[in-house]
């Protein structure tokens, strides 16, 4: 009998007026509705680890191993900056909000998650981390003059009021992939020192 996988992923929980403020982001951009789905605020997180299919018994062995990194790192403060997008601006993927401030606490709670997960079988990210907030993704079936027009609105973007938040605590998040979307549910929620 095998046993029961969850998707799971680390990260840390954005503000309700964050959030607000992000909605009200993606209004504003004036990019076509054919062209990119947006990710609900509601949803929006800072994602420091992606785990995938992990196994029930794992759950309580990468509590512990959260709980160990955050003791050794401290809250901190991020502010949003500019919009920007994955590969780039001109041939767009993921478009996301970049972040700025106490980054280098931010890159300390990373290297921990990684040094306390990866022995559970998880391997460490061969990526540099990059800290953003996701906001949406290019449709594939996306066409042509919807994708050129989603990268103007992109390279000529206002830009975002800056909005500090403080990151108190580092979270594990079960997904749930259904037809109108991602689904999280909190699992563990850990204070930072």
């Amino acid at each position: 009998m095998t046993e029961g996988l969850i998707r799971t992923f680390i990260a840390v929980e954005l503000p309700p007026e964050l959030k607000t403020r992000l909605a009200g982001l993606r209004n504003a951009l004036p990019i076509p509705s054919q062209a990119v789905k947006w990710v609900n605020p509601e949803s929006m997180h800072l994602t420091i680890k992606f785990l995938g299919d992990t196994p029930l018994s794992q759950i309580p062995n990468i509590i512990k191993g959260l709980e160990k990194a955050a003791q050794v790192c401290p809250a901190f403060t991020l502010s949003t900056n500019r919009i920007g997008a994955f590969p780039s601006l001109s041939s767009p993927k993921v478009i996301w909000l970049g972040l700025e401030g106490e980054i280098e606490k931010l890159n300390t709670l990373f290297a921990e998650v990684e040094k306390n997960i990866s022995g559970l079988g998880f391997p460490a990210e061969k990526r540099d981390f990059a800290p953003h907030l996701t906001l949406g993704r290019l449709k594939e079936n996306a066409d042509k003059s919807n994708v050129k027009a989603a990268c103007e609105s992109l390279k000529t973007a206002p830009p975002f009021p800056q909005t500090s938040f403080r990151a108190l605590n580092i979270c594990l998040f079960k997904s749930q992939l259904l037809p109108a979307g991602p689904v999280y549910a909190r699992l563990a929620q850990i204070s930072l020192a």
